[in-house]
């Protein structure tokens, strides 16, 4: 098949949306399918450029702090598509995102007559304070200039605001999407309970690429653990919650254990004001992919302490697929995570301190995580993910 992934995201920053993109790409491809990668890209001067199954369209402007590119759904940007489209013969158009970018490729693909199916990484929009609630009608105008889209107004947030606004963005793009797709059933569930209708599939995120095999944990790695945080820097990631816990874990027991944070954005800063001084806690910032496989293969345990944000996080078909346990602290995030997760008792601070304690001084435990990963990454398998994505990409609508 011809198909094309669309992404409104920039697609060399790290974050689970991205990697799973290019995973899934790298899955389809590997089974002989065509795909036409589009998405933004960081560029100087031309507006767009295409090259070797990939077209970056550079954004209007970039939101600061977030780093979101703006792509909207202009006349211009639809007639790149439409082009592209038609010269790849594209028979699926593969929205991941909800923003302009994917709402051009969505009406483009209905003027085509291609079916639209739309990939939701996260429902569950999240944003620190209330300094956001009056800005909200303002955004929702924003959104529905740049998107073209009819937004719904439903309470789908408590919280309301950008919350409550993105959670409703995202509804309407799979509102109009011809099948949906949820990596979780539990996000599933919830989409279904917002108001889209019919069935929603169930599709876990690939690992496609490893550039090498996975490597056992060696009992020794389990005995001095090095615990592995990889994620966008960011409030809704939490990284400062686990950076104070594995401060307050080390001060009971110093050098008992070591941490990677990998990752930029907004908190990142604050993150190493929080672990200046323990020579145990790394803070790397952003790294290339294949550097944080390294990581991975060097540590015992990947870290995740998202809350009530993440659907299907990325952190985990990665870890199961190089072989380590997770340490994870919402009680959500089960699939994948049968026999090589590890929960903490509470999510916060002090629980994640506690479950850093009890894994540094358990090797065995450390090392039963890492064999229950080569059971629980069959879910993650490319080529299961191809037969589904395949039967989607052609089912009757």
């Amino acid at each position: 098949m011809r198909i094309a992934i669309v992404s409104d995201y920039f697609l060399d920053y790290v974050g689970g949306a991205q990697t799973s993109m290019l995973q899934q790409r790298a899955a389809l491809s590997g089974a002989g399918h065509d795909v036409l990668m589009v998405s933004t890209k960081r560029m100087r001067g031309a507006r767009v450029q295409e090259h070797a199954g990939e077209l970056h369209i550079g954004p209007s402007f970039t939101i600061p702090g977030l780093l979101l590119p703006v792509v909207p759904n202009s006349a211009s940007v639809r007639a790149v598509l439409r082009d592209a489209f038609r010269r790849h013969r594209v028979e699926a158009v593969h929205v991941q995102t909800e923003f302009g970018l994917a709402h051009a490729a969505a009406d483009v693909a209905a003027e085509l007559g291609v079916p639209v199916v739309h990939t939701v990484h996260t429902f569950y929009w999240a944003s620190e304070g209330r300094w956001h609630l009056a800005l909200a009608p303002l955004t929702r105008w924003l959104l529905t200039r740049f998107t073209g889209a009819s937004i719904p107004r439903l309470p789908l947030s408590p919280r309301g605001g950008f919350d409550n606004l993105l959670r409703n963005l995202t509804l309407a793009m799979a509102l109009r999407a011809d099948r949906v797709v949820s990596p979780s059933a539990h996000q599933a569930r919830d989409l279904s309970a917002a108001g889209v209708q019919g069935e929603i599939a169930v599709v876990p995120n690939p690992i496609a690429t490893s550039g090498r095999a996975s490597v056992p944990l060696a009992p020794e790695a389990a005995g001095h653990p090095s615990f592995l945080w990889v994620a966008r820097c960011e409030a809704v990631k939490r990284p400062l919650v686990f950076a104070e816990a594995a401060v307050a874990a080390l001060e009971k027991a110093p050098s008992s254990f070591t941490v990677d944070f990998v990752g930029e954005g907004s908190e990142l800063q604050a993150l190493r004001r929080v672990v200046d001084g323990r020579h145990e806690i790394r803070v790397h910032g952003n790294l290339p992919h294949e550097r944080v496989l390294e990581l991975m293969d060097a540590s015992a345990v990947v870290v995740l302490t998202s809350l009530g944000f993440d659907n299907q996080p990325m952190t985990i078909a990665e870890a199961v697929s190089r072989e380590r346990g997770v340490l994870y602290c919402d009680p959500k995030l089960k699939e994948g995570l049968t026999h090589s997760g590890h929960l903490a008792e509470t999510p916060d601070a002090a629980g994640l301190a506690a479950a850093l304690a009890a894994l540094s001084s358990d090797p065995e435990r450390v090392l039963q995580l890492s064999r229950g990963a080569l059971i629980d990454r069959e879910l993650f398998d490319p080529a299961n993910y191809v037969a589904r994505m395949t039967a989607l990409y052609t089912a009757e609508s």
